[in-house]
């Protein structure tokens, strides 16, 4: 491809034209030179133009986010020449998933209709635009940023080109070279007025049996997309910290609530023989791109092919699950609580011995979502007989069945967000917080009873723009099933742990913790038995004595009566432990009991800081373990989405390690076996070639 048309070839031409609704037309554009007298309804077609540019985005988003990661593998016997340079890292300009034309084409439709749009049109009383123009500009940071994950630098156009020859100046402009850090700050600043606005996504009600508003993305989601990237680049907490808040007021907004849901896939009973429950996606989903169905008009995906066994492959399925997320899949131990006839009991997988299938072993949602048969050999060497389904993408597991086109893919959905709030959270100084995504569910109950003194008043302090704090969770939205709320009635349980979408419940999993290091917590621990002794011997002197709690409007007459055992250092365990008048045969006793009492509140006092402290000092210690945690967590939950290679490259940014992802890619076929074409990556060679 000659340089100019980098970008001329694909942002010379503007998508302009009606969407129809049958099949065949789906979407469906004609590219039209641009032209600066939009009416109104001009405006409407255009945006669904954008999004018809974006179809051709779909199958490089996921080829190059699993092919060039760890959880997949392919055939080369049947995989075609494109799909092999991917996997082997060797990508060059021609191949066909290396077209950056593409993305400018969505770019300079985004430029020309924000540079053409009447913003200031007015019907009914308000800006009649201004939901389409905040949808564009998100379509546009998402691109840009699409362009900062794939090629590192790239150029900064947000102008529109309409000339080959302004395409040249932008190109030999090296100057106008924009990287991840630029690219997320200049779009941050756009999108930061919507944040505080109540905008909606534009809605056309129900388009081609797909709800129309599915093909936007939030503003605020994308902010925090922003803020998540630039601070893996960049390294800086403060970048963490914002990306909490625009998370947390995504999943708060009023009357837009985003729970994580609890479907999930677990075994039915103790005896763990046949699985139950319903691991989906379907009811996910944030943000689609819709895409054309039929090959011969519209742009349509292959992927449902590359993944499934189908007439058009011959059942050949070119694309298969890597070795490592069998084994980490594995490696997972599924947790079961049953009570039953009142006995309690909790289950692991990893008590279990013999199992029917590899893949029922830990994790159960690989086993959800990969279906494998074997059809009878009537069927000569021309078809496979070995059938392979990805329930991601298929729409049943017969193999018998018609071929299949995707009919949309999901941008973002709201478990792999969480997830990213999680990685949030935990670089932001939030680990406990983050844990609790994983573990229980965020929720006013588990920020309560699950995260430490010091890291809720941390959360305090961090103002959201809607709710508050990010400790900050409506008690009747965001219910985990441990919840005391869960019992009330018209309430719904609405959230859980993402590791108990396919590890049983992880609540009660003692082997799902975050690390302890006995030398930080020794202090802590030896006072806390010490407390616990003491409040024992208490209440042995209450019952003997027969001691009274008295009225709250008492309190002063102990104040006055005692005043030498009000003091401000264990003063918070004398208010909690209220307030007694004591019925004593002798004034010996009674001083013996207040002595008791007033050591009682000290070792509480020191307790209560031998734990802020420890909490300090073991905060390195969860950060650490919690980066494998989510790592390991989005693989589960988003294998074979197009997401990993893109995780593993957050990952290693922020931890500017240029040799993760080879690291990470060459334990695709296995812990024992090291996979070579994983050394292309070496040295941060993450990045596709320009032309």
């Amino acid at each position: 491809m000659k340089t100019k048309s980098i970008i001329f070839s694909g942002l010379l031409l503007l998508t302009l034209g009606a969407a129809t609704t049958s099949c065949e037309d789906m979407l469906s554009v004609e590219d039209e030179l641009h032209t600066t007298n939009l009416a109104p309804q001009d405006t409407v077609h255009q945006l669904m133009g954008i999004i018809n540019r974006m179809q051709s985005l779909v199958d490089r988003t996921v080829v190059l986010g699993e092919l060039r990661a760890d959880l997949v593998d392919i055939d080369p016997s049947v995989a075609k020449t494109s799909l092999q340079d991917v996997m082997n890292n060797n990508i060059p300009i021609e191949n066909e998933y290396n077209q950056v034309s593409d993305y400018y084409a969505v770019i300079n439709a985004c430029n020309v209709y924000l540079a053409y749009v009447d913003s200031n049109y007015v019907s009914h009383n308000r800006k009649h635009f201004e939901k389409e123009i905040q949808a564009v500009r998100v379509f546009r940071a998402w691109t840009y940023l699409e362009l900062a994950k794939m090629y590192g630098k790239v150029p900064f156009v947000l102008d529109p080109v309409l000339k080959s020859g302004d395409a040249d100046d932008i190109l030999a402009d090296n100057s106008n070279r924009a990287d991840m850090n630029t690219i997320c700050t200049y779009f941050i600043n756009e999108l930061m007025p919507y944040a505080s606005k109540v905008i909606e996504s534009p809605n056309y009600a129900t388009m081609y049996g797909m709800a129309s508003s599915t093909f936007f993305i939030p503003s605020r989601l994308m902010l925090a997309e922003l803020y998540l990237w630039r601070g893996c680049f960049t390294q800086a907490q403060s970048d963490f910290v914002e990306a909490c808040r625009y998370y947390h007021d995504y999943f708060t907004f009023t009357n837009h609530e985003v729970t994580t849901g609890t479907s999930s896939v677990t075994w039915g009973d103790r005896r763990m023989r046949n699985t139950s429950g319903s691991y989906s996606i379907t009811d996910d989903k944030i943000a689609i791109i819709p895409l054309d169905t039929c090959a011969y008009d519209g742009t349509w995906s292959e992927l449902y092919g590359f993944f499934n066994s189908q007439f058009e492959n011959n059942y050949y399925v070119p694309v298969v699950p890597s070795k490592y997320i069998r084994e980490l899949s594995q490696e997972q131990i599924w947790c079961g609580y049953f009570e039953e006839m009142g006995n309690r009991d909790t289950i692991y997988s990893v008590d279990k011995v013999e199992w029917e299938d590899s893949l029922e072993m830990g994790d159960l949602r690989l086993q959800a979502v990969y279906d494998r048969s074997q059809v009878s050999d009537r069927y000569t060497d021309r078809f496979a007989k070995d059938r392979q389904h990805i329930m991601k993408y298929a729409t049943s597991r017969s193999n018998e069945g018609p071929d299949s086109k995707l009919r949309s893919y999901t941008l973002y959905r709201k478990n792999i967000v969480w997830l990213h709030f999680a990685e949030a959270l935990n670089r932001a100084g939030f680990p406990q917080t983050a844990f609790a995504v994983l573990k229980y569910g965020l929720s006013s109950n588990t920020i309560s009873n699950f995260v430490s003194r010091v890291e809720r008043n941390n959360l305090y302090k961090v103002g959201t723009y809607f709710l508050g704090d990010l400790g900050s969770w409506s008690s009747t939205v965001f219910v985990d099933r441990h919840s005391p709320m869960a019992a009330q009635p018209n309430v719904t349980v609405s959230m859980q742990g993402i590791h108990s979408r396919g590890c049983g419940d992880s609540y009660y999993n003692k082997y799902y913790v975050l690390p302890r290091d006995s030398a930080i917590w020794a202090e802590f621990d030896s006072l806390e038995v010490r407390y616990a002794l003491l409040t024992d011997s208490l209440e042995k002197v209450k019952d003997a004595h027969e001691i009274h709690v008295i009225p709250d409007d008492s309190v002063d007459w102990y104040y006055d009566n005692y005043p030498g055992y009000i003091d401000s250092e264990y003063n918070r365990v004398l208010n909690k432990a209220q307030y007694f008048v004591y019925v004593y045969e002798s004034e010996s006793d009674s001083i013996a009991f207040l002595q008791l009492n007033a050591e009682e509140a000290l070792t509480y006092s020191r307790a209560y800081n031998a734990e802020d402290a420890a909490y300090n000092a073991s905060v390195p210690l969860y950060q650490t373990a919690l980066e494998k945690m989510i790592l390991d967590e989005e693989a589960l939950e988003g294998m074979f989405e197009g997401h990993r290679f893109f995780d593993l490259m957050r990952y290693a940014m922020y931890h500017n390690d240029p040799n993760f992802i080879a690291t990470q890619v060459a334990r695709r076929k296995g812990a024992s076996e090291y996979d070579t074409r994983a050394d292309a990556l070496k040295g941060g060679k993450w990045y596709l070639p320009l032309p």
